[in-house]
Formats: C-alpha cells, sequence, structure tokens
C-alpha cells in the first residue's frame, strides 16, 4: 500500500499539484442503545474508505471514497486534483493559500489497550449496560424515563502527503452516556454522566458504570426539590465542569485560527494582549494519554502537543492547522482534525485543560455575600463574532454569607466572554477531568474532553427559565 500511495502522490505532483495528502482509515465499531427497558440498538459494523485532498494553485480539491481496492487510489487522487483546477479557474483568489513547513515523519504507533474491546462478547456489553439502567430505575421511584448509549471501537489509520510524512496509527476508543429523566408532578428534571478514552475495555469497567448510571439519577431526583434563581449580574463560581465547558465553548472556538482569518473571531488581533484575569493559564492538549480527546498525530501527520492559547491572561495562541499557520506565520498546533476520511479537517479543539491557581474552594466560597454555585452546562449557544454567550447550568446552589442556602434549577448564564475572562478573580487548586463528549462544527463531531479547576467570576448575568 505504501508504494501505491507514493506514485498516487507522485501523480498529482506531476501533473502541478502544490501538495497532496492521503487518509485511510478502518474502524471497528459496537453501538449499544438501551432505552427505557429496550435495547433499541445492538450492531457492529466496519467503515472503511480514503479521503484526499490536493492543493492546486491556491483551489483545495477533496474526494473520498469507500473503496480501498488499489485500482481507485489514483483514480481519488486524479478526482481530488481535477476538483482543484476547476475550482482554481473560477476562483480570483491570487496567493492564498500558503501551507506552513513541517519535517516529514515516518512511524508506526499502536495503542495496546489490556482488554480489547472487540476481545469482549456483546452478551457481556449488553449485561453491562442493563446493569447500569437496573442502579439507575432502582435510585428512586421518581425516575421516570432511562437512556443509555455505549460505544466502542477500534481503528486503524494510514496518513500520507507529499512532503514524505507516512504514519500508520491503530487506537481503541470507548464511550458510554447515560440520560436519566425524573418526575414529580408535573415537574421533570434529566441528569447526564457521559464516560469515554482513547483506551480499552478495561476504562468502561475501571469507571464502573453502574456508579455513573447512578449519579445521573441522582442528580435528577435532587433537582426536583430545586428553586429558580434570582435574577440579575451577580457573582458566580463555576465547578469543574462548567468551568470546562465555557473555557472551550467560549474561548476555544474563537481561538481557531479559521475563524480569526474569517473575520469570525472576537479575538482577530488580540494576539499579545491581556485579554483575561492574570491567573489565568488556558491550554490546549492533545497529548494527554488516554483522555477523551486524545491522538498521537492530528490529520495532517503533526505530532500532539500542548498549546498555550492564553498564559498568565495573556492571549499567546491560537490554535492552527498547517494552512492558517501558514497564512499568519505561525506554526501548527496539531489541531487540524476530521471526524471521518470523508471529511475535511478542519482547525478543532481536542482537550481543554485550565491549569491550576492558589485557591481552595471554600477560600472562594466565604467571600460571596450573594452569589451563585454552577455546576455543569445543560446547553447554550456562543457568537464567536460578537463574543456573546448564553449557557444554562445543569445544576447550581444559591450562596448567602459564604453558604450554600438552596438548590437551584434552570439557572442560565449569559454575557460577553471577553467581559467574563476579565472578571474572574480567582482559579482553583483542584484541576480535575471534565466533561467527556463531542464537539461539533460544520457537520462534524469530534471527541473531546476538558481538565479544569473551580474558578470564581466577579459577575455574570444569571436568569432562570419557569420551565
Amino acid at each position: 500500500m505504501e508504494e501505491e500511495i507514493k506514485k498516487a502522490l507522485n501523480f498529482v505532483l506531476s501533473n502541478h499539484a502544490k501538495y497532496a495528502d492521503i487518509r485511510l482509515e478502518k474502524g471497528y465499531v459496537t453501538a449499544i442503545e438501551l432505552r427505557d427497558g429496550v435495547f433499541r440498538e445492538m450492531s457492529y459494523g466496519i467503515d472503511q474508505g480514503m479521503g484526499v485532498r490536493v492543493l492546486y494553485k491556491d483551489s483545495w480539491g477533496f474526494s473520498s471514497s469507500n473503496n480501498l481496492v488499489r485500482a481507485p487510489l489514483k483514480d481519488t487522487f486524479e478526482d481530488a486534483l481535477n476538483i482543484g483546477k476547476v475550482l482554481s479557474e473560477s476562483s480570483k483568489k491570487a496567493g492564498a493559500v500558503k501551507i506552513a513547513d513541517v519535517k516529514p515523519i515516518n512511524d508506526l504507533f499502536k495503542l495496546k489497550p489490556r482488554i480489547n474491546p472487540d476481545e469482549v462478547g456483546i452478551e457481556e456489553k449488553k449485561r453491562m449496560v442493563k446493569a447500569a439502567y437496573d442502579a439507575a430505575k432502582e435510585h428512586s421511584p421518581r425516575i421516570q424515563s432511562i437512556s443509555i448509549l455505549y460505544l466502542d471501537g477500534y481503528e486503524e489509520k494510514i496518513y500520507a502527503n507529499s512532503d514524505g510524512t507516512y504514519i500508520v496509527m491503530e487506537a481503541p476508543g470507548v464511550f458510554m452516556r447515560v440520560g436519566v429523566v425524573a418526575r414529580k408532578g408535573e415537574v421533570l428534571q434529566e441528569g447526564r454522566e457521559s464516560i469515554g478514552a482513547v483506551a480499552g475495555f478495561e476504562f468502561i469497567e475501571e469507571e464502573n458504570p453502574e456508579t455513573v448510571a447512578v449519579k445521573a439519577a441522582d442528580k435528577a431526583v435532587r433537582l426536583l426539590e430545586a428553586k429558580l434563581p434570582p435574577a440579575g449580574e451577580l457573582p458566580v463560581i463555576m465547578d469543574n465542569n462548567l468551568t470546562g465547558l465555557f473555557m472551550h465553548e467560549a474561548l476555544g472556538h474563537a481561538a481557531e485560527a479559521d475563524h480569526v482569518l474569517y473575520g469570525e473571531s472576537i479575538l482577530k488581533g488580540q494576539l499579545g494582549e491581556e485579554i483575561a484575569y492574570e491567573g489565568l493559564t488556558v491550554v490546549d492538549d492533545p497529548s494527554i494519554e488516554f483522555s477523551h480527546g486524545y491522538y498521537p498525530y492530528d490529520d495532517e501527520g503533526i505530532i500532539s502537543n500542548r498549546t498555550e492559547v492564553i498564559k498568565n491572561g495573556v492571549l499567546v495562541s491560537y490554535l492552527h492547522s498547517r494552512e492558517t499557520a501558514g497564512r499568519l506565520n505561525a506554526s501548527p498546533t496539531a489541531n487540524a482534525r476530521a471526524a471521518n476520511y470523508s471529511d475535511i479537517p478542519l482547525v478543532r479543539m481536542s482537550n481543554t485543560v485550565i491549569e491550576e491557581g492558589d485557591w481552595n474552594f471554600d477560600e472562594m466560597l466565604e467571600d460571596i455575600p450573594f452569589g451563585i454555585y454552577a455546576k455543569g452546562m445543560r446547553g447554550g449557544q456562543v457568537d464567536t463574532v460578537k463574543g456573546e454567550f448564553q449557557f444554562s447550568a445543569e445544576e447550581a446552589f444559591l450562596i448567602e454569607k459564604g453558604a450554600f442556602s438552596k438548590r437551584l434549577k434552570n439557572v442560565s448564564l449569559s454575557g460577553r466572554t471577553l467581559d467574563v475572562l476579565k472578571n474572574i478573580d480567582a482559579v482553583g487548586n483542584d484541576k480535575k477531568r471534565g466533561t467527556i463528549g463531542f464537539c461539533g462544527k460544520d457537520g462534524q463531531d469530534v471527541p473531546v474532553c476538558e481538565y479544569a479547576p473551580h474558578v470564581r467570576v466577579t459577575k455574570i448575568l444569571v436568569g432562570g427559565a419557569s420551565a
């Protein structure tokens, strides 16, 4: 296969392409979904294919195929080349595309799990999911509905480009999400928990799916007794999960260099500026082994590394692909990611890490006469152009005179990202893994994770809904 790929790369270069690369992927996926006592899905599938990019003049051509027989390899490259030619003829851009130079890499990476998910039978996985379901169901008579999704897989990938890079990668992955709805009269509340990692089945066993399910159920039941929050600008302590998600959504997307290039980010022109509390350092780090956002190389063959986005309050870097790095005279940061072979790599986050500060939680709490302790994120939206956000916390507490006074629900937090970053006045010393999930952009979902401590903000606009 390596020789065939090199011949195809040389073919497009001989036809005046400036650059080309290919991703060949083969994935094995098991999916089990249990909803309200019924197994809605139990499946095992294999998906394989290739995605080819060719840069002709200043236009990208992209073609993909799910046929990995050798004959179509050259055809796929030729299709991408022809698309690039057609686009270049209709484009009025000149000199717009510049790819940052990197040293070619040849590597074989294989993550060997202690327990390969493929070696665990479907009946054992089914039993595990059912046990988690039963644990949530038995937690309280108020449990109304339960859904559990379990996924595992093993991916084999080859990446090669016309610069001489050739990388072979193999790695397993596991994921489980539990959603529980509790009811009291006409009041419904939901609790959610997720676990996942680039690791083997041993990770799922160690996390204990039954414990995860009970956490989700307990959260839903607790919220049934919660009250609506006060409204107005209030001091807020964000827990580890909410801190990580806030930095991912409000800051991380704005730091993606394609948004910066297209004028879709409030961070454009802000490099070197102090945009946040001086004690805040935010990092993107795909090199954290066994995390949900881990990868050894991105989808342009760049080795994963730690990128400081904010350091001591100062914006020091954007997140880059080779193209955005080339166009902004920066270095690639290993943030070119594609959901699968049929998608074009985009600038994406991986693991968002907020480094610890000096504060402990009790110190943060005792300074607040009246405010909110917000935990987790139920959903929301971010406008990276205007720099505005609106999030809903999963659960919260009212703080009065430095202590919790009542449990709250349906707490919404809104404001301007740069204002909130400046209004942070305390960063905790209790960093831990936060939310496990998938991040969407332009129709592509990729696995991500956050690691964060508690963070205190002097004021955020707080509101609530009666629903």
